[in-house]
């Protein structure tokens, strides 16, 4: 299996992992491998090096895909795409750039910068300062990309033409946009004391300076009732997903920072159709399934936790997560999970079952995103050897009846 990671330093590294080699045969063979060093650098000759490998796992391949170590190019959003009939990565940076990678070598395709992105500013929003801006959101296709930034500015830019551009500034607090799979114009936004809203970029977007939207949202949620106490509910929307394929009226989840996994209709209901409470922490990352009616989550103290989304029931958790999660990846079939973060390891976990640690990798900065190769599949050496029996039969030619026999008189 292959996972690509971007992280604080700039750097996307692509970690290959043996699926055949667990976890603890790993620990095993990296015990092993200690000891062996110590050895070898207590008998060592005076003024003999021992190289020490960095990466001491069996079965665990970390390289530097593509990018230098720069903390002005922090990978804060990174994602899958296309670019001129060409597999690509696009990742938002911290300097501003939004940069399409080639998926085959690493190479940069295509650069755009955002004018002023890195200016300091200083703006007051709900107590708080705002002193910098960085990337919530990113989406890409074929012809272009929309991208969102914490004061809220998208931008829709396609590739073919830099002037060909639209623009519409949302208010400012956006904590995440994200982009539809099938139509990444199609996107949602949400964040402080900001309702969840659905906006069309090819509408929605006009002009080459961040005003107001050109058109109205799809949808703009409204806020829950009030408590018990007749109260208003803050609003602090963190992360959200769509549930399915349909682009006219999508089925959303949301996570709020106040714990409550929440469900749109938008072709219902202004509020949502469900909304639970989950935890005692505020929930700050989803991921949905795309096999089955499952949600992952995680919150702000490494917490991640699978909940189902028929009846907001938590059905499992995955244990030895050490820092704060900051993005997540589902393998093609929906038996793993892995996750990235703060504490600068990827993990992978069964998805059910027992939920257990698979896998574990070292990635040595601070990781912001990552993405799950699904073209490279884990084949066992069975299914191997079962593949070249099959292909040595299918290649034998045919022949004709075996004639009979004569009977004896």
């Amino acid at each position: 299996m292959r996972f690509y990671t971007g992280d604080e330093a700039g750097l996307i590294k692509a970690v290959d992992i043996d699926h055949k080699v667990s976890l603890l045969e790993a620990q095993s063979k990296a015990a092993k491998k200690v000891r062996a060093d110590a050895k070898a650098k207590i008998n060592a000759k005076p003024g003999e090096k021992v190289e020490i490998a960095d990466n001491i796992l069996s079965g665990v391949d970390v390289n530097n895909f593509s990018g230098s170590v720069s903390k002005e190019r922090t990978v804060q959003q990174m994602i899958t795409g296309s670019y001129e009939n060409e597999q690509a990565f696009f990742v938002a940076r911290k300097n501003g750039d939004i940069e399409a990678l080639s998926k085959a070598t690493g190479q940069s395709l295509y650069v755009y910068s955002e004018p002023d992105f890195t200016e300091n500013i200083s703006v007051k929003h709900k107590g708080k300062y705002i002193n910098g801006r960085s990337y919530v959101g990113l989406g890409a296709g074929k012809e272009g990309f929309v991208s969102c930034s914490n004061m809220g500015e998208v931008r829709f830019q396609r590739f073919e033409d830099a002037n060909s551009v639209g623009m519409m500034k949302l208010p400012v607090g956006v904590v995440k946009m994200r982009s539809h799979k099938d139509k990444f114009t199609l996107f949602a936004a949400g964040g402080h004391e900001q309702e969840l809203s659905i906006w069309d970029a090819e509408t929605a977007c006009s002009g080459d300076s961040y005003l107001e939207p050109a058109s109205e949202p799809l949808f703009r949620s409204q806020n829950v009732e009030d408590d018990w106490l007749g109260l208003r509910v803050p609003v602090w929307i963190t992360d959200m997903q769509f549930l399915d394929s349909n682009t006219t009226n999508p089925q959303m989840v949301v996570s709020t920072g106040h714990k409550h996994i929440r469900i749109y209709d938008t072709k219902a209901q202004r509020r949502p159709v469900h909304s639970w409470e989950i935890g005692k922490n505020p929930i700050l990352h989803t991921l949905a399934s795309h096999v089955k009616p499952e949600l992952f989550i995680s919150d702000n103290l490494g917490n991640m936790q699978q909940l189902d989304l028929r009846n907001g029931k938590i059905v499992g958790s995955y244990k030895g997560i050490a820092g704060a999660v900051a993005d997540m990846a589902l393998s093609e079939d929906g038996k793993k999970v892995a996750e990235v973060g703060l504490d600068r390891f990827l993990r992978v976990y069964e998805a059910d079952g027992m939920r257990r640690m698979l896998h574990r990798a070292y990635i040595k900065q601070r990781v912001t995103s990552v993405v799950w190769d699904w073209d490279v599949k884990d084949i066992d050496q069975i299914d191997i050897d079962r593949q070249e029996t099959e292909d040595i039969w299918e290649s034998m030619e045919t022949l004709g009846k075996k004639p009979s026999k004569r009977k004896a008189k």
